[in-house]
């Protein structure tokens, strides 16, 4: 039957390689009842209990063999209010026009090699909107690596870069692993990622699933993929990680027929240490149109429960402008804060802002509107910011994290 092929094609798809300095000791995705005399034996934490709890609910799968977001937090205006917005903004709004007027992006500034050549147990590198280098433990994980000068099908036409990449995969340290939170453009950048496989033909590559395809076309040869909620015990050069696929509220889409064929998802990443890290990649919070009782996305608690506190965060804060149109998709710096203190964060980066033209608001609102709502929620200034691009951070000190 087509369900039992799809099956077959996950448990395909979820079938991990082995690579040169990369193993994969274990991968947990949820049992179902069908399997559950091979997995009597109770959960060892409360923590993981809640994690296969979770992991049974799948209403994220629709009949159609896609993806939704099953949460009263996600609505979608009609494709018409786009159309009507595309008209009406054409080619200038507010963020067009602060990209112009100069000093108001983001400062770039070489990368800091002696950190990254002599990392603390976390820290993490902006590369620029969503792209992340995180070391943890003496591994290193590229997040959704975007360097080229376009965000979209075509290096001709679609969103510019205005702040340049701090670095290309050339100048990049040894990677260890590569994680994928979905396939847009500005988060999944073909011409990155054949550079990135071509360099490290090795190196592991984690994504949600339905992108199996996509990156095994890029050259990638070693290749997991994730639903919500599974886990990965991975060892980097005998350094033994966790890798955790965890939900987020999103869409998908490459083309104009595969919208929602493929999963969305953050990460969340432990070391032996026990230091653990979390990775929003794309995501909203609470959408305004159609969502009168501004119903919030619960996974962030959910997230929190099972994997929180979180020693180093990095949430998204822009591309949210108008948010009657963008935020079922993208959080803005008030949710951004949300997020944070849901998940159990010490200390947050603000990322997926300063870098290209995405909607209308300013390029250097999303800053400015972090500071205010940081402040308006009580917390230090430190423990949510934004960097420079370029800039490394490291988690703070577990003493000074008391306070937050």
């Amino acid at each position: 039957t087509a369900a039992a092929a799809a099956a077959a094609q996950t448990a395909e798809n979820n079938t991990p390689t082995v690579a040169a300095r990369v193993t994969i000791l274990q991968q947990k995705p949820f049992l179902p009842e069908t399997m559950a005399d091979n997995a009597q034996q109770a959960p060892a934490t409360e923590q993981e209990r809640l994690r296969q709890e979770f992991a049974k609910d799948k209403t994220h799968y629709t009949k159609h063999g896609r993806f939704t977001n099953p949460w009263a937090s996600f609505t979608h205006p009609p494709i018409s209010h786009f159309l009507k917005y595309a008209a009406s903004s054409g080619f200038s709004n507010a963020a067009t026009q602060s990209v112009k007027e100069g000093g108001r992006a983001p400062e770039v500034v070489e990368l800091d090699r002696q950190a990254i050549d002599a990392p603390a147990t976390l820290q993490v590198t902006w590369l620029g909107h969503a792209s992340l280098l995180v070391q943890l433990d003496g591994a290193t994980i590229l997040c959704d690596p975007v360097f080229s000068q376009r965000c979209s099908p075509s290096q001709l036409i679609g969103p510019k870069r205005y702040t340049q990449a701090p670095c290309s995969v050339r100048d990049l340290p040894h990677i260890d692993a590569l994680v994928l939170s979905h396939n847009h453009y500005d988060h999944l950048d073909w011409h990155t990622l054949k550079e990135l496989s071509a360099r490290f033909p090795d190196i592991q590559a984690f994504a949600p699933l339905g992108n199996q395809e996509i990156l095994a076309s890029i050259g990638f040869k070693n290749i997991s993929i994730a639903d919500w909620w599974d886990e990965f015990n991975v060892s980097f050069g005998g350094r033994s990680l966790t890798l955790a696929c965890t939900p987020a509220q999103h869409m998908t889409a490459r083309g104009l027929l595969d919208r929602m064929a493929t999963l969305w998802s953050s990460w969340v990443f432990r070391g032996p240490s026990g230091c653990k890290f979390y990775f929003s990649g794309d995501t909203a919070y609470s959408a305004v149109y159609g969502n009168p009782d501004k119903a919030e996305c619960p996974v962030f608690k959910q997230i929190g429960q099972v994997y929180g506190p979180f020693d180093l965060a990095a949430i998204a804060i822009g591309a949210y402008s108008p948010e009657e149109l963008f935020g079922g998709m993208h959080a803005n710096p008030e949710q951004a804060v949300s997020i944070h203190q849901d998940i159990g964060s010490r200390k947050s980066i603000a990322i997926h802002w300063g870098t290209f033209v995405l909607t209308s608001e300013p390029i250097d609102e999303p800053p400015r509107r972090l500071r205010d709502a940081v402040a308006a929620a009580g917390l230090s200034p430190d423990s949510f910011s934004a960097l420079k691009i370029g800039q490394t951070t490291a988690a703070a000190p577990m003493a000074a994290t008391a306070a937050l």
